[in-house]
Formats: structure tokens, sequence, C-alpha cells
């Protein structure tokens, strides 16, 4: 390409909502650069602030500077500006800037020299990451040398251009792939990312991609920007990242490689760590919170995560700071709450076995609902050990397994909060109530069900319980320990009509 014919083909465009603080930075690197033949879209997205008139005074001054105005703020806009520009221009280059950052004053030059020598479609510059309060560098993205796309390349060299795709601005597009763009892959229905999924249609249409071993271009990291707000629309946009992500290799090279699934899921790791950090500090409710929560952890792609045997020290870090998020709260500590964070921590393969603050009882119920839901989702590994560890504080539980403890929970419950009462109410009312108890575990209930009534002193419940126990061993053919049993009740109660009974069925 001659670079001194048709650049009034290149296209740049922002959009701007309530920038005035940032605008000119923006313009004027636009303004500035070498080559000057070019429009510049220039588009008040419904700002409150002094924008427009920024706006004003730059078209009224500079002729290549296309001012459009829009009273409400939305996303999209590139869309409608893009259907304008297909039609004016037969050929040529977009280029895009946010309002806040700025390119280099030979972003355009070198970047249109770069595609006129590889013959690119789409090239890529490197990055500058600069903190926007500071103003001091804080990192810089770019290759050790310049990197060409094609073929079996976009494959191959993935893990490499991958964060290059993933942002809308640094880049040069040719409009004959823009023209080629389904709609569909770029619009779809996320609150962040939807500038990734244009770079990825426009790579994923492109026959040659260049990424330029030189940084052009200047991103200010402020706390204001999208990236660090937070909505429940976010955590859909990682999935959809993700499953996009493996389409485009899929339409580019037929397969997603193992090597490239773990790279994404590697990917994924880090957007939800995003995701959680803004979540987290986000200024909404707890409960809210624990919701958002609830939805990233239960959902596919960190379910297969969390399975992938990979990464395993940054998944570990990572989940144990949200469960210590979400067992800080008094909000889990009971009713609803209890039940979502059982089902967080039980989503994140978590077990706590002591929780500053929490009492034996609560912290038991939580590892109970856990082991719940990890049966009802499959896993093979429960928190048994953590179960049985916490309820041996009570000497009428010591030895007792997991499976048991949880089938009488409210009644261990009671034990750990130390009113034996009500765990003796309990057992009578499951009795009386004729619950079909597993037979595993009749035995062990009566031994609680002893127990407790000869710490409280309640010779009735005692003798009744007793009576119960022999019963059992009758109807277990252990003759010999019923005997032994009813040894001891004999003289005692030999008028009684149910210890009578118990005698007759012993054979004496």
């Amino acid at each position: 390409m001659n670079l001194n014919k048709n650049n009034d083909n290149i296209i740049f465009y922002t959009r701007v909502y309530n920038g005035e603080e940032t605008l000119s930075r923006c313009v004027d690197s636009i303004l500035n650069q070498t080559i000057s033949n070019f429009k510049y879209y220039l588009v008040d997205n419904g700002s409150t602030d002094k924008t427009r008139k920024i706006i004003n005074r730059y078209s009224k001054n500079n002729e290549h500077i296309i001012p459009i105005y829009y009273d409400e703020n939305r996303p999209g806009r590139l869309f409608d500006i893009l259907d304008t520009v297909l039609d004016k221009h037969s050929n040529g280059y977009l280029c895009t800037l946010d309002a806040d950052d700025e390119y280099a004053p030979d972003f355009l030059e070198k970047m249109l020299a770069f595609i006129q020598k590889y013959n690119l479609e789409v090239a890529a510059c490197g990055n500058d990451f600069i903190d926007a309060q500071t103003k001091k560098l804080i990192g810089v993205r770019k290759l050790g040398k310049n990197l060409v796309l094609e073929g079996a390349g976009f494959n191959k060299h993935f893990r490499t251009y991958h964060q290059f795709m993933r942002t809308i601005w640094g880049k040069v597009y040719s409009l004959s792939v823009l023209r080629r763009y389904n709609i569909y892959n770029t619009k779809k229905n996320i609150s962040y990312g939807s500038d990734t999924l244009f770079a990825m249609e426009a790579f994923r249409n492109a026959s040659r991609v260049g990424i330029l071993a030189k940084s052009l271009h200047k991103y200010y990291i402020s706390p204001k920007s999208d990236s660090y707000m937070f909505n429940e629309k976010r955590i859909a946009s990682d999935q959809v990242l993700f499953d996009a992500a493996c389409d485009f290799l899929i339409s580019k090279s037929g397969e997603v490689s193992d090597e490239n699934r773990s790279f994404l899921r590697l990917v994924y790791l880090n957007a939800i760590k995003d995701t959680l950090n803004v979540l987290l500090n986000a200024q909404i409710s707890v409960s809210d919170k624990l919701a958002y929560l609830l939805d990233i952890f239960q959902s596919r792609h960190t379910q297969e995560l969390i399975k992938w045997t990979e990464a395993g020290p940054q998944k570990r870090q990572l989940f144990s700071q949200v469960a210590a998020w979400v067992l800080s709260k008094k909000e889990v500590r009971s009713g609803s709450g209890l039940d979502i964070a059982a089902n967080i921590l039980a989503a994140m393969d978590i077990y706590p076995s002591q929780i500053d603050g929490w009492q034996d009882g609560w912290l038991f119920m939580l590892l109970a609902k856990i082991r719940d839901r990890q049966i009802e989702m499959g896993f093979s590994r429960l928190p048994d050990s953590h179960i049985v560890s916490v309820t041996a504080t009570s000497p009428y539980l010591v030895g007792s397994d997991a499976g048991y403890l949880c089938y009488f929970r409210d009644i261990v419950f009671s034990i750990l909060q130390n009113d034996d009462n009500k765990a003796l109410n309990q057992i009578e009312e499951l009795i009386a109530q004729e619950i079909d108890i597993p037979g595993k575990y009749i035995e062990d209930f009566l031994t609680l069900a002893l127990n407790l009534s000869a710490k409280l002193e309640y010779p009735d419940y005692f003798v009744y319980f007793k009576k119960l126990q022999i019963s059992l061993l009758i109807d277990l053919s252990r003759v010999d320990e019923a005997v032994e049993e009813f040894a001891d009740w004999d003289e005692i109660l030999s008028d009684d009509t149910d210890f009578k009974e118990l005698k007759e069925r012993l054979g004496k």
C-alpha cells in the first residue's frame, strides 16, 4: 500500500461518556499522528458533563473530526458507526481508542507500514499500562519480535497472541474483515468483554494477522473503568468469553488442543479472580454477594475448573480466600445463609474444620449440609473426617461415623449446643413418629438415648429406651446379649408387662 494515497479511508473511532477530564489527551493523540489523512468519528454517548462542549470545540477547528451526539448512554454505538463507515468507504482501515487513552504519534505510520510489509488484514501493537492517578508506568505488554499469523499459526501461537485479542484498541482493522463480521458473535448480551468479542471476530475472519513488537498505545488504568465495576451480567460474561475462545479455535484450526484448553482454563481462573475481587468490594448487600458467589461456583465452567487437575496452588489460594470471606459473615451462621454458604463451599470442594467465632454445633451443621450437597453433585471425597473431628468434642458422639451423625443432625446439633434435654426430646419424638431409621444406625441411636437419660437422671426415659434396646437385640438374634441386659432388670421390674413380654420372647 502506498502510504501517501487513500489515507482518507482510515477511520478512527472514540466513544465517550462523561470524559471531560481525559478526552483532550485522547483526541490530541489522534490529531498529532504523523499521517494526517484520516477521518475521526468522535461520539458523545449521552454525556452529562462538558464532554459535548469539548467535542464541539475540536470539531469546529479540525476537518478530520466527525462529531456525533446521542442523548442516551448505551453500549453498541460502534456498530451504528460501523454501518455508516462501511457504506461510505469501499476499503480502508478502522482504529478505535478509548476516551481516556492515547496513541503514540507514529502509531498509524508504523502500523500501516507493518500491514503493507506483511499483507495483513488485522494488525495489533503492544501497550503501556499507566496508573491514571500517578501517571506512572505499571507494565508493558509487547512481544520480543514481530509475529505474523496465518493457517496453522493461529493454533500453534494461540497462547502468545491471545492477550492481544482481548482488547479492541491498539489495532488496525481492514474494512474488508469487518464486512465479513457475524454480528451475533460480537453483540452477545454481555456487560464485560464485548471488546474481546469484537477483536476475536476480526481475528477469526482474517487470513493474516500481525502483532507488531512495539508498544504504541497507552492504556490508563482507573478504578472508575468498567473493569472495576460489578454488575450481575459480568459473571456470565466470563463464561461467554471462554466459550467464544473455544469456538474461535475450532473455526480456525478445527479443534481445541489440550494445551490450548488448559491455557484457556488459566485465563478463566484469572477472569473469575478479577470478577470475585470486584464483587466482594461492590457496594451491595452480603446476601446479594453470596447469591452471586453461588452462581459463579455452581456454573459448569467453574466446576470444570475445580475438577481440572492443574493449577492446584492458584485454585487453592483463591478458593481459600473466598471461603474465608464467606465464613467471616454473620449472615451465614444460621438459616438460609448457612445453606448458601454450604452450597458455595461444596462447589469449591472445601471443608473447614475450625472457624474463628463459630460454635461447634453450627460448624457441624455447615459440614453436614456440604456433605449433602456433594453427594447430590456426585463427589467422591466427602467431609467425613472433619465432621467426626468436630463432633468428637462430645463424649456421646465419639466413635460415631459421619453418616450416622448427619442422619441425626438435629439431635447432634442440640448435643453440641449443650442442650441435652432438647436432644432427648428429639429422640423421643423421632421414635413416636415411627420414622424408619436405617438398621445400621438403630443400636447406636438407642445407646445415645440411654446415655442422655442416665446423665439427666430420667429413670422413666432410661427404662423405656432399655426395653427398646433389649427388644432390638432379640430381633437381631443376639440372645446372649439380650439376656445379659435383661438380667439387671428382672428383679427390679418383675411386674412390668413389657419386661414380662421380653422375658417370654427370650424363652424364660
